[in-house]
């Protein structure tokens, strides 16, 4: 089973998840990962989403304990990710997934990320998660070089934001994933208004540095 909880302030969210929930996706983060010709960086940021689903029921991140309708304890494991990065991976995983055989158990097992990754944005977006969704979904179309290229500026624009502006932010940041976006700026074509301009993002290849969740 999985679930979330949205961080304070409103960089991401907290998925939490038992052990096994969490293990099973890790296990599929991996095969998709290992066996698809889309994610070209086998090391790279979508595995990184197992990295976090491994320390997270190893107990080396966020734990809790909750009580069952009969009154029994049970232990949730949690991890926080960035919104850009966890709307990109799981975009990815779904693309990736398409073109691979999968059984019922991974799409089940997907769906069900899906599932509270859209719960969390409907949360925390209700005017917005949809197409911010939509957006993300787009993304995920998009050559894996591509994002792997502007994912960090993308997150380092949207951690250093002022906390009260992220959400508001956040819409536009997942529009300019989209492939789109890059070829407007090569022609020189002029964003409409409310869409980042490309310059937001213009040498930001430093370290990400310590935020608040």
């Amino acid at each position: 089973m999985l679930d979330f909880e949205l961080t304070p302030h409103h960089a991401g969210l907290r998925l939490w998840g038992d052990a096994v929930g969490l293990e099973r996706l890790y296990d599929l983060v991996h095969r998709i990962v290992a066996d698809s010709p889309l994610i070209e960086d086998k090391e790279g940021f979508v595995l990184a989403l197992a990295y976090d689903l491994r320390k997270a029921f190893e107990g080396q991140r966020a734990q809790i304990d909750r009580m069952d309708g009969l009154g029994q304890r049970y232990r949730l494991y949690g991890v926080e990710i960035l919104w850009p990065v966890i709307f990109i991976q799981a975009a990815l995983l779904r693309e990736a997934l398409g073109g691979l055989p999968s059984s019922r158990l991974d799409q089940a097992i997907l769906y069900e990320l899906e599932h509270v990754i859209a719960s969390a944005a409907r949360a925390a977006l209700p005017t917005a998660w949809e197409e911010t969704l939509h957006s993300a979904r787009r993304a995920g179309l998009t050559p894996y070089v591509h994002l792997d290229l502007i994912l960090g500026s993308r997150c380092l624009y949207f951690i250093e934001t002022p906390v009260e502006r992220r959400l508001a932010v956040l819409p536009k940041l997942m529009e300019t994933f989209d492939l789109a976006y890059g070829m407007l700026v090569e022609q020189g074509v002029t964003p409409r208004p409310g869409v980042i301009p490309p310059s937001a993002f213009a040498n930001d290849d430093r370290d990400w540095p310590d935020f608040a969740w």
